[in-house]
């Protein structure tokens, strides 16, 4: 059996390339596959699409706007916004233009990831790219498959911590890290604080920064720190210090406010307990690992000379996953897309020690046999429950996608004012509302005036306008029986002067 497994192990070191386009081709699979069907969300996604077109349509990439205001509410910086505005130029006004680039750079951070892993092993390597497929919550909201900052912030916080684990090798990686920090804060704001408090104390822990010349310190600051002053100075001249301000308080004060920001508090343990040690999704299990890996790292009766993790890169996986954990942890405001980033470095740390397990000649081989059927079986097992839930299991709401059929950017009604009176599935209530959701599908599909005030408003509008109303609620307006009934899908009327 030894010579059976360790043929396997070969074939995989052989083809190695093969299996590596692979498993890459999976997660862009599961990263692009339905990326249009999915219902826009509200607030972040939704927030971020209407500033992205806002900009388009002003010319100004600087300011991020709500309804032509400067917004003050979602204070980041325009980075995210602009790579949105991007999506939007490249495949035009829709869900695929939103969330492009999302996807795209959370593969990018995992192909990153997993050929990084090679200076550990190649088996190392693959099961970095079968972890990132099997990344269950990332995928369902807020990251992967949405039009916001997180992904693109996930994307720089890996490639900083990567560059950063390259010091030892050249020590001009600390450049490339301090240009991802930079890239970082004008995606996330003051989030990326958690990148600098890493990187600050691996130089610490590694004695990297003793060797760190002037010339070294100028070009690592100039790296980190000129993007963003730059974009500083910029924004000063528009309005002041007031976006500063506003970006502090919401960042700063805000999340550490007691109770949390909007109400989103919760105790110390939340992020283990609803992720790195929930063992309903592949998380609790890569958790396990994790620790039994550290005790054979550390313990002295156990560690034995020759693994493949360096010191250094022991010390600088170890603060990549443990400092965003427990800085988030510390603060009032939880919300689970805060501690995405720390699965890359438990996926990295995992698939390591799994492949030094997987590859040791002193343990039987029948037994390396059944683990690895074992290990092969369960990832799949969470890598299709990702693909069901969150792919295959993408789908829109019914008033969305009457919106969508109604209206185009081309068509006879494109720039029309449109009143709102209907059941909207995704608030699961009525409303006479636009919200935002909504309000960013309406500007994509026909560049339409959205107005509040539901039937009411529409039949006191004099001018030309539609209204959007749930066929039951035609009962409580008589004096509708005299407009044109446009649009009728058995669930929502488009009416018409």
């Amino acid at each position: 059996m030894r010579s059976f497994y360790d043929r396997i192990l070969k074939i995989i070191n052989k083809y190695y390339w093969i299996f590596f386009i692979l498993a890459s081709a999976a997660v862009a699979f599961l990263c692009f596959r339905c990326l249009h069907i999915a219902q826009i969300d509200s607030w972040d996604e939704a927030r971020h699409g209407i500033s992205a077109y806002e900009m388009m349509q002003s010319g100004n990439y600087l300011v991020n706007t709500f309804q032509g205001q400067a917004d003050y509410w979602n204070v980041k910086p325009p980075l995210s916004f602009l790579t949105i505005a991007a999506g939007f130029a490249i495949f035009g006004y829709n869900a695929v233009g939103l969330r492009f680039f999302s996807a795209l750079a959370y593969l990018t951070a995992s192909v990153c990831t997993g050929l990084f892993a090679r200076r550990y092993s190649r088996l190392a390597s693959l099961l970095v790219m079968v972890f990132c497929a099997a990344n269950y919550f990332p995928f369902k909201a807020h990251l992967v498959r949405a039009g916001d900052a997180d992904s693109l912030y996930l994307l720089l916080f890996t490639l900083a911590m990567l560059s950063m684990l390259k010091i030892r090798d050249q020590q001009r990686w600390l450049y490339f890290c301090g240009l991802c920090f930079s890239l970082a804060f004008l995606t996330k704001s003051f989030h990326s604080l958690m990148i600098a408090a890493i990187g600050g104390l691996f130089l610490l822990f590694t004695g990297e920064i003793k060797k760190m010349r002037l010339k070294t310190w100028i070009g690592f600051l100039a790296s980190a720190l000129l993007p963003a002053m730059i974009w500083a100075v910029l924004r000063y001249q528009y309005d002041g210090m007031t976006f500063f301000q506003n970006m502090f308080e919401a960042d700063i004060i805000g999340r550490t406010a007691a109770g949390g920001t909007e109400g989103h508090g919760a105790p110390f343990l939340y992020y283990v307990t609803s992720i790195f040690w929930n063992f309903d999704y592949i998380y609790g299990w890569l958790s396990l690992i994790v620790l039994l890996g550290i005790a054979y790292l550390f313990f002295r009766p156990l560690r034995k000379e020759g693994h493949p993790l360096p010191l250094s890169d022991q010390t600088g996986i170890l603060l990549w996953l443990f400092i965003p954990l427990l800085g988030f942890s510390l603060v009032s405001t939880k919300l689970m897309w805060y501690v995405y980033p720390c699965t890359i470095p438990l996926f990295l740390l995992a698939a390591v020690f799994l492949a030094e397990f997987l590859q040791a000649p002193h343990i039987p081989a029948w037994l390396l046999t059944v683990f690895s059927l074992v290990l092969l079986a369960g990832s799949a097992y969470f890598v299709w429950g990702n693909y069901l839930d969150n792919v295959r299991g993408a789908h829109s709401n019914a008033l969305q996608t009457f919106i969508i059929e109604q209206f185009s950017r081309d068509g006879l009604r494109t720039g029309a004012t449109v009143y709102l009176d209907a059941y909207d599935p995704f608030l699961y209530a009525n409303t006479t509302e636009w919200e935002q959701n909504n309000l960013l599908l309406a500007l994509m599909e026909g560049d339409l005036e959205c107005l509040n005030g539901g039937a009411k408003a529409f039949l006191s509008d004099e001018e030309d306008c539609f209204l959007i109303l749930s066929i039951p609620f035609l009962q409580n307006y008589p004096e509708l029986t005299n407009c044109r009934i446009l649009a009728d899908n058995g669930q929502y009327l488009l009416l018409g002067r």
